[in-house]
């Protein structure tokens, strides 16, 4: 570790902080264990070093490059061993995480395996940087489903030149699909009126192979309910609604390089709506991680921060496992399942009870000068109101 640290300038000389272990526990406590530069260099006396939150901050701002390091590291390690044969899911997805005030935003992609329950890729980048299916590893037996704001021949060629396989939801104009003879394909033509699912053979410009395109119609409440949200997107953004915009928001059309001798239409589906489980991923980093509550506006310091969270979701993605005991067994019964939501907040909480160090039992005096020392407020030249009660 501290041969990485060395690597990448984030430890080049020993200091007050003797190692890259206490220099990964800083990032750590600063990061998802949710203190201040204060409140890490008052938890690191003692432990890890006696130093101020000056010190802190400038030992953290030269961490990024070491943390994305081990982060990558980890997800290697955490590789998935699958049997054989198994279909192998990569749900894609980005989300974006914003700093306070005129901070910026940072992009987070992020590629997740529902059978394993936990991330296998992460990358955080600037928000300037768009979502494209390669941000993440691509894996020659990935079947990738993704969301409509990937729905690009860019894409596609990337997963396809990988030797991977990819579902993806699209709009009704997102793309110009063509018949397998050439001519244009109009999808409002093609929309079923059953409930049954249909699938057309359509070709991309600049894909090779044929791709499937597969429609179902909407449930009666699902139907209503996308209705009324394109219709109101369009009142508000100040656009007419184009009549064939509402009627494609009452299908569920997906696009698949799967040939149909592999999934049946159905089941091409039933796949991209796993697609959910990258949704609730993210909504435990920001929920129960506190990934989004991001406090420096500094772009080194925050690049650190944002890691430090990554490396703990790992971690903690891995113990939650081993909690829920995930994959769940086959013939196990529904309400024999233990919930990943809440095994995943128990497993946080174990690992920022190692990362953050309980006081003493008897703090002594010098102790407690310190920790004081490290909570002091700057010099100022009137009297708190605070203190002034205190000792009035």
């Amino acid at each position: 570790m501290e041969a990485s640290a060395r690597l990448h300038k984030a430890f080049q000389r020993r200091g007050k902080v003797a190692d890259a272990v206490g220099l990964l526990r800083l990032a750590l406590m600063y990061g998802p264990g949710r203190l201040s530069l204060r409140g890490t260099a008052a938890a690191a006396c003692g432990v890890v070093a006696d130093m101020s939150d000056k010190a802190v901050e400038g030992r953290l701002r030269k961490a990024g490059d070491w943390l994305q390091y081990l982060l990558e590291c980890l997800l290697r390690a955490q590789a998935r061993l699958r049997p054989e044969g198994a279909l192998a899911l990569s749900l894609v997805d980005g989300s974006l995480i914003s700093a306070p005030g005129s901070g910026g935003q940072w992009r987070l992609h992020a590629s997740y395996d529902p059978g394993a329950g936990r991330f296998t890729d992460l990358r955080l980048t600037p928000v300037s940087v768009s979502e494209a299916a390669n941000r993440t590893r691509l894996a020659g037996d990935d079947l990738l489903i993704m969301d409509r704001g990937y729905a690009r021949v860019r894409n596609f060629t990337a997963v396809l030149a990988s030797g991977g396989a990819f579902i993806t939801r699209l709009g009704w104009r997102s793309l110009a699909l063509k018949t397998e003879a050439g001519t244009a394909f109009d999808i409002i033509q093609s929309l079923p009126d059953g409930a049954q699912p249909v699938e057309h053979s359509v070709r991309v410009g600049g894909v090779d192979q044929t791709l499937r395109l597969v429609i179902q119609r909407l449930p009666g409440e699902t139907l209503a309910r996308s209705q009324r949200r394109v219709a109101r997107r369009s009142s508000r953004s100040g656009h007419q609604l184009d009549p064939r915009t509402s009627l494609a928001a009452g299908y569920l059309m997906v696009l698949t390089s799967l040939p149909a001798s592999a999934q049946s239409a159905a089941r091409v589906l039933e796949l991209y709506r796993a697609r959910w489980q990258v949704e609730l991923s993210f909504k435990r980093l920001k929920t129960l991680g506190g990934i989004d509550a991001l406090p420096s506006a500094d772009p080194r310091l925050a690049r650190t921060w944002l890691l430090a969270h990554l490396i703990v979701a790992v971690l903690t993605d891995e113990l939650a496992s081993q909690i829920v005991g995930f994959p769940p067994r086959k013939n196990a019964a529904a309400a024999q399942h233990a919930s990943l939501w809440r095994a995943w907040a128990r497993a946080h909480q174990i690992l920022l009870h190692a990362i953050i160090p309980a006081p003493p039992r008897r703090p002594g005096r010098s102790y407690m000068r310190r920790i004081q020392r490290k909570l002091r407020n700057n010099p100022r030249q009137r009297k708190t109101q605070e203190n002034g009660l205190r000792y009035a």
